[in-house]
């Protein structure tokens, strides 16, 4: 076997080796733990959220006129509103909001089961909504029912702050706040100031913040979404019609009072929005990653061609005794499999060390086995892709290489 030669071969050039070892290694810790942390944002981006994102509408209006500090008014322009936006063609259903799902910008609460301790309380986020709430979000329901007419208090109701309104929770929350079954039973707030009964129990659905790790835990109750400054719609179109439908809502709304902003997107331009950063750095983890694997395989080349070119006469003599195309191939590819496989040892410490320091400072998963084994293979692959052409070039060195000076 060649591998003492090439071995002792290495040893005489020891800044070559370990400079291309330390690539190696650097570029097997960098590229697991920047494809951990790119399945991460993957998996988010891709996590369902329960919503029928495709075909929704987020409409906000905010309005200038001091009409819209009277709460009478406030109601009936609501309501007209939602006629008028039902009556559109291809409209499927319509609510009114006081907070978008997945737009990173809501309102969050404790909730705990009755009579539990406050360090038992869950964080929910929460949506105040008119009728038709879970049509127009598209959320299934696991068990209980929607809301019905009289689940929603009245304007004096609600003044006198005293209200016991029925909720929709959803899965998430209501299985760590009641396991053996929520429905029918009474949440409070932390402090047991408010209660609320359990009608139905949402199977998914994401809060305001779809990042974190309480994405899933949501609560729905009855009301009067709006205030004189904003007022929020989320419209649910028949498949194939969110175009024709978000070309017709701006008009519609402002026939029905002009002295306000309408703004109209998208569930999807809300989702982008809110999921640019991850984008942005799933973006940079894979250009990291290809640049990586670039500079590591230039590397391999140049040093695999150097090595070449330095011993052309020592090529030259053994084709002369004998050796042949395939001997001289073997040779560089196996001296280029040591040094690839010395780097990726040095790469396995350089790998889980780093992920350490990653998963302390910024929450990062942990490096799995599999993950690293694959990445491992990849890069002794790419070493020996790398290697090719110039061994290539090596086999091609004729006998009589060996009676020149170089």
């Amino acid at each position: 076997m060649e591998l003492g030669p090439i071995f002792r071969a290495l040893l005489r050039n020891r800044s070559r080796f370990w400079l291309i070892t330390l690539e190696i290694a650097l570029t097997l810790a960098v590229s697991v733990n920047c494809f951990v942390i790119l399945q991460r944002e993957r998996d988010r981006l891709l996590r369902p959220s329960g919503l029928d994102e495709a075909n929704q509408i987020v409409v906000a209006t905010e309005p200038w006129s001091e009409e819209f500090a009277d709460d009478a008014f406030l109601d009936l322009q609501r309501e007209e509103d939602l006629r008028r936006l039902r009556a559109l063609p291809g409209v499927r259903a319509v609510t009114a909001m006081n907070q978008i799902p997945i737009s990173r910008a809501g309102s969050g609460t404790g909730r705990k089961a009755e009579g539990a301790d406050q360090s038992e309380s869950v964080f929910v986020g929460y949506f105040y909504v008119a009728d038709d709430a879970l049509e127009t979000l598209g959320v299934e329901l696991r068990e209980g029912r929607g809301f019905e007419p009289g689940d929603f208090p009245t304007r004096e109701e609600e003044d006198a702050g005293d209200v016991v309104r029925n909720v929709l929770l959803t899965a998430d929350v209501a299985d760590r706040l009641y396991p053996e079954g929520a429905l029918g039973k009474v949440i409070q707030n932390d402090g047991g100031e408010v209660s609320n009964v359990v009608v139905g129990v949402i199977e998914q659905m994401h809060n305001s913040w779809p990042t974190s790790t309480a994405a899933d835990r949501a609560m729905l109750l009855p009301g009067r979404p709006g205030h004189r400054t904003l007022m929020r719609y989320l419209i649910r179109t028949e498949p194939g019609q969110v175009d024709p439908v978000f070309s017709r809502v701006e008009e519609e709304l402002l026939a029905a009072n002009t002295e306000r902003v309408v703004t109209v997107q998208t569930m999807t331009e809300v989702k982008n929005r809110t999921y640019r950063v991850s984008r942005a750095m799933i973006t940079v983890l894979v250009g990291v990653m290809i640049l990586l694997g670039i500079v590591t395989g230039l590397g391999i080349i140049g040093l695999t061609a150097f090595s070449v070119t330095e011993r052309t006469r020592q090529i030259g003599t053994r084709r002369a005794l004998g050796a042949g195309r395939f001997d001289i191939l073997r040779y560089f590819l196996l001296e280029n499999w040591m040094v690839t496989g010395f780097g990726l040892v040095l790469g396995l410490g350089l790998t889980f060390g780093l992920n350490y320091l990653l998963v302390q400072a910024a929450d990062a998963p942990k490096v799995g086995g599999e993950l690293v084994v694959l990445v491992m293979a990849g890069l002794w692959l790419l070493g020996q892709l790398a290697a090719l052409a110039p061994a290539l070039r090596a086999t091609r060195i004729a006998p009589v290489a060996a009676t020149r000076t170089i």
